[in-house]
């Protein structure tokens, strides 16, 4: 029935789709792993220590400043700190596509009017992994860019003033508590990608005020095309 509806809302042609980045598009577990690998091949190699694996687990237990474990094994300053965070940002990240979301991709390309991708991170860091994701001809509003974080409006507008010729707008994204209240605001299609255990934000809903929630929720990306 869900489906059915946003078929019926939702006319892909006269529509311009906008796609959150980071646990929607691909796994932001996945990036984090990239990025600690890198660090942990770069201390092998600069310090000859080699840590097994020890971020990736400080990882997993939940550790919150994984880099401060980091410079405390290798007895080095906490200043040198803010270095492995810079060598984590500008890495390039040993991410992909699933399958499923390459075909989707491709899809959307050719049904829809205008795809975009609408993120928040760093500059440099967010084209570095949509580099690696083999999207990098898809325009792009990142948030350093635009000094605006969700969710303040101004890219969402900027979207809606450069693709007027859209009678629809609509976006996908993956966090209830900041990615819907724009989009909801200026009456856009919203949509909400579910996670799993692998998502970096949680998508519990119980304290998020219920006009800041998605009109839709689906499990898969290709679940607007399936009816």
């Amino acid at each position: 029935m869900i489906q059915m509806f946003l078929l019926m809302i939702i006319n892909p042609k006269n529509t311009c789709l906008v796609l959150d980045l980071d646990d929607t598009l691909y796994k932001e577990y996945d990036y984090q792993t990239s990025g600690l690998k890198y660090i942990e091949d770069q201390v092998l190699r600069l310090y000859d220590i080699n840590l097994n694996g020890k971020l990736l687990e400080l990882r997993d237990q939940g550790i919150k400043d994984v880099y401060l474990e980091l410079i405390n094994i290798l007895k080095l300053p906490v200043s040198i700190k803010e270095s492995f965070i810079m060598m984590y940002r500008y890495h390039k990240p040993d991410i992909k596509l699933t399958l499923e979301t390459k075909n989707f991709i491709k899809s959307a390309l050719s049904e829809f009017k205008y795809v975009v991708i609408l993120t928040d991170g760093y500059s440099i860091s967010q084209r570095l992994k949509v580099e690696s994701l083999g999207l990098i001809k898809i325009p792009l509003f990142i948030s350093e860019e635009w000094n605006s974080l969700k969710p303040d409006n101004l890219r969402f507008l900027s979207i809606m003033k450069k693709y007027n010729t859209c009678d629809q707008f609509c976006y996908v994204a993956d966090n209830p508590s900041k990615d819907f209240v724009s989009p909801n605001a200026l009456e856009w299609t919203s949509i909400c990608l579910k996670g799993d255990k692998k998502n970096i934000h949680s998508q519990n809903i119980d304290k998020i005020n219920k006009e800041y929630l998605p009109d839709f929720y689906i499990n898969n990306l290709n679940e607007i095309y399936e009816c």
